[in-house]
């Protein structure tokens, strides 16, 4: 019997996985095809093995997508969780933003797939009592990292879909960028200069300018502590709270 004989297989080819072949490889090349677009077969030819081989490692296209998904985390460097309560969501979402870029495709998956990898759950869950440690109740820390997340999310889609091309009225192909521009400038409203900027419609836009609105507001949610205590900067005091306090009536 030759050597086809006895394998069962092509001459050479032991049957198997590839020696090299792991679960993050498979994932790697998912992120390379793009993780909202890749396909099966690319991701089975960026690899150079066959379509069936993959599903030693993945059980189906979902699944290969959660596991991009915890690799693309893997790969991001996120904050420690003993920074200052704003710093830290400031570097969480900065960190996000990073992911996004780094990974296209990464936004539009992470809004539409149910899929929390159980080191990022770990990791949210320390930022969230590093948040109730600076004064936030459990439910406002909770809601901080999820509100900062989907704003990083939603803007980095929102940005990239500018580099869209689409009809105008006219049936003129234009950006989506130059639509927008347009009818803005067209309008009669004290916003031109804001839209006219060219840092409005690349890059981050307005993200930084409404993480900061947020944050200030969450500022007024902090407990009260000591100068210097958790949540604050060192010799500063907490905001003032927004009941006014009681002033004594004069006597008669």
């Amino acid at each position: 019997m030759n050597e086809r004989g006895k394998t069962g297989g092509r001459p050479g080819r032991k049957p198997g996985p590839a020696p090299s072949l792991t679960r993050d490889a498979v994932a790697a090349a998912a992120l390379a095809e793009g993780i909202s677009v890749f396909s099966m077969p690319g991701v089975a030819a960026r690899l150079g093995v066959g379509h069936s081989t993959l599903y030693r490692y993945v059980d189906s296209r979902e699944d290969l997508v959660r596991a991009a998904i915890e690799l693309a985390a893997a790969r991001t460097a996120w904050p420690p969780a003993d920074l200052p309560w704003r710093e830290l969501l400031t570097g969480f979402a900065d960190a996000v933003w990073e992911a996004c870029e780094a990974f296209p495709g990464l936004a539009e998956v992470l809004l539409t797939t149910p899929a929390s990898p159980p080191v990022m759950v770990d990791r949210l869950g320390r930022y969230g009592v590093a948040l109730v440690g600076a004064g936030l109740s459990t439910r406002d820390a909770a809601v901080a990292v999820d509100f900062v997340g989907d704003l990083v999310l939603s803007s980095a889609v929102a940005m990239r879909g500018l580099d869209r091309t689409v009809p105008d009225a006219t049936g003129t192909p234009s950006t989506a960028r130059e639509q927008y521009r347009d009818a803005w400038a067209a309008g009669s409203h004290p916003f031109g200069a804001e839209f006219a900027a060219e840092e409005t419609w690349h890059g981050r836009g307005w993200f930084d300018d409404k993480l900061a609105i947020f944050l200030d507001g969450l500022a007024t949610r902090l407990a009260p502590t000591a100068p210097g205590g958790p949540g604050d900067a060192p010799g500063t005091f907490p905001p003032a709270s927004v009941h006014p306090p009681e002033i004594p009536e004069e006597n008669a």
